[in-house]
């Protein structure tokens, strides 16, 4: 009987644990290194000697493709929205 409630407290603590664990990455307390998010695969037509200079900014600049291809994309976005509004 008591070997049954050590390991039924022991569960309730996992469970409170783990709800912890989960609102502290939701306030971004804890990184999730180990529970990494993917984001999907997306594929493009892009010219190989555009693609081999961006290759070599986005390492030159400590960062993955991926990511510098979205600052470029954030940029440029940013960019056309500005000048519509001039218009």
């Amino acid at each position: 009987m008591l070997n049954q409630r050590i390991q039924l407290y022991s569960l309730a603590l996992l469970a409170l644990l783990d709800l912890l664990i989960c609102y502290m990455l939701n306030l971004g307390m804890v990184h999730a290194k180990s529970r990494p998010v993917r984001k999907p695969n997306t594929s493009i037509r892009v010219d190989k000697d555009i693609l081999h200079q961006a290759r070599i900014a986005a390492v030159t600049n400590k960062k993955t493709l991926g990511q510098w291809l979205e600052e470029a994309i954030m940029e440029k976005l940013e960019r056309e929205q500005e000048r519509i509004k001039e218009r």
